[in-house]
């Protein structure tokens, strides 16, 4: 059994195709531009402004049944389930019995992670997984401490040992004005990312202040509460210095 928070089908934005996203609660990092921040806390969570619940307990078979429901657009669009969250490496078990089930279902497998996990693990999973979804939000690893409450050794790391064992890898960058998103930033992800070998894809996330309504829904403190999108400016240098 793990905590599911929520299940989305028909994604198209969370690995190739068309794709159900599985979100598994708990996360430990606690970056202060989250936009799920109800998916941090490992527990179920009641709202405090509403009677939503954040988070169900579910079997690895009750998962699947909902997976398996769009397993016809998985053939034609070559999707599949990604293992998201929070960060999906918290419920370890959880998480490999259903890329296990996956698998054996003839399931496409992606996991998004933030890196932040024993190296072990992702070893363990290596022969479950068809991509990993992978983030690097700033190579700065003081910085990484501020803006996210770990460092980024162990992120980096893992991301090198996973391109040497030849998993195949999108990169995603959360990307937020003035805090991560500087020429010299952006230079250093680029540097970092074009030694790997494996890498198929890098992807711009933009900020989006959804968190903000979220935190105040479920009682949790924003450290970081701008409510302005990236402007097309941003977006446009972004991707020239970080994807040339």
């Amino acid at each position: 059994m793990g905590i599911v928070f929520d299940i989305k089908r028909g994604g198209v934005k969370d690995g190739p195709g068309i794709r159900t996203s599985v979100f598994l609660k708990g996360c430990p990092l606690r970056c202060i531009w989250c936009h799920n921040p109800e998916s941090q806390a490992a527990e179920i969570q009641r709202a405090v402004t509403t009677d939503e619940v954040c988070g169900r307990e579910m079997s690895v078979d009750e998962v699947m049944g909902e997976v398996l429901r769009d397993a016809v657009f998985y053939r034609t669009s070559g999707g599949g389930v990604t293992f998201t969250g929070g960060e999906p490496m918290l419920q370890f078990d959880f998480l490999k019995a259903l890329c296990a089930a996956a698998r054996a279902a003839d399931v496409h497998v992606a996991v998004d992670t933030s890196g932040y996990a024993p190296w072990d693990r992702f070893a363990e999973l290596l022969p479950l997984v068809d991509l990993f979804l992978y983030d690097l939000k700033c190579m700065d690893s003081e910085r990484h401490v501020r803006f996210t409450g770990v460092p980024n050794e162990l992120i980096l790391e893992n991301l090198r040992r996973l391109d040497v064992a030849g998993a195949k890898i999108w990169i995603r960058c959360p990307l937020v004005p003035g805090l991560n998103d500087s020429d010299s930033d952006l230079a250093a992800i680029r540097a970092f990312t074009s030694a790997l070998r494996n890498m198929e894809k890098q992807e711009i996330c933009p900020y989006h202040p959804l968190g903000l309504e979220k935190c105040a829904k479920f009682g949790l403190a924003s450290r970081y509460a701008e409510k302005a999108l990236p402007t097309s400016a941003d977006l446009a240098r972004w991707r020239q210095v970080l994807c040339g």
